[in-house]
């Protein structure tokens, strides 16, 4: 047998010589530590000491786990009810920085209360939505005005953003610029590489040099969807930043997906979607459900490509929180 301490909590352990060289984890603080060589004596060894001896030479045995696994509890050995048409992915409560050619960034604070915090060199901008920006060093000036011509103007305005957009840049030397959104949640990056990521109402956040953004009609599948006529339509080479009402996940569709059209937030343009009621709903309830909006309402995506969807609906919200609103006594 044997037998050595913990360095970390000085727990006490004893295990088989067969273990030694090896790692464990400790039962009580969780440290990592080598398993010394030795020969203390004897050979038998207690159920309840193995259990202690987390060996991490063990660990080979179980397959990689993807994010949405680890979170859901899941291995990946565990095996599938039916190939699967969506992976779902989670950063929620990360930090998420990155660099790149436009400037770095940074995205703290997930999901509940996201803050995008970008680091420009002497001569970078960044574009912003107004009423975004948190703060900013003094070395960074601020201009407001139009971008994009009068159509890409009025397209940002009937998709539910401002008309003037912000430009930021860094002209006295390197500065830093924070950024936070309107809504109660998460924020997310996405880099643009001559595509086009389409945009729920009011997402979009701020974006790097190469990218416009302009507002789609939708025609009648805005008006069914019931989130409005126009999305946001974001294309070019760069960078581009959205927010949303709660957490995103990010889904990796191969096949095709339903989402109700309230918790959408982004997806990429290899996408094809239309809007439709929720299978199973009884013909009047199809009619209702079309003409004055509430549950059922899904938007029906196919192809293979990525949709970004929010764990809070705003509607939701609003008719949860209604019976508590003051009202007046007559």
């Amino acid at each position: 047998m044997i037998e050595f301490s913990c360095p970390s909590c000085s727990k006490k352990y004893k295990v088989d010589e067969s273990f030694a060289g090896k790692k464990a984890r400790c039962k009580e603080c969780g440290n990592t530590m080598p398993i010394p060589g030795g020969d203390i004596g004897g050979t038998r060894q207690s159920d309840s000491v193995r259990r202690a001896a987390s060996v991490e030479a063990q660990r080979p045995q179980r397959t990689a786990q993807t994010p949405g696994q680890a979170a859901r509890g899941q291995n990946s050995a565990t095996p599938p009810r039916q190939r699967a048409a969506a992976q779902r992915e989670s950063g929620a409560s990360k930090v998420l920085s990155g660099s790149t050619p436009h400037f770095d960034f940074e995205i703290s604070q997930r999901p509940d209360f996201a803050l995008v915090t970008i680091s420009l060199q002497e001569g970078q901008k960044v574009f912003a939505e107004t009423s975004a920006m948190a703060s900013m060093t003094p070395t960074v000036s601020l201009k407001a005005g139009f971008k994009g011509g009068l159509g890409k103007t009025l397209g940002r305005a009937l998709g539910g953003e401002s008309m003037i957009i912000n430009t930021f840049t860094a002209d006295k030397g390197p500065g830093e610029v924070t950024f936070a959104a309107g809504a109660t949640g998460d924020a997310a990056h996405y880099t643009l590489t001559g595509n086009t990521l389409m945009l729920q109402r009011g997402a979009f956040m701020l974006h790097s040099e190469g990218v416009e953004v302009t507002g789609k009609w939708q025609g009648a599948k805005g008006f069914f969807g019931g989130e409005g006529l126009v999305l946001l339509k974001a294309s070019g080479d760069g960078e581009i930043f959205f927010n949303s009402y709660g957490a995103i996940l990010s889904v990796n569709v191969t096949d095709e997906y339903i989402v109700d059209t309230g918790y959408i937030v982004a997806f990429e343009d290899t996408l094809n979607y239309h809007v439709s009621v929720l299978p199973g709903l009884r013909g009047g309830s199809k009619l209702k459900t079309l003409f004055f909006g509430g549950e059922g309402l899904v938007c029906r995506f196919s192809g293979q490509g990525r949709v970004w969807i929010q764990t809070r609906h705003v509607q939701s919200f609003l008719s949860w929180v209604h019976p508590f609103r003051p009202s007046k006594k007559n």
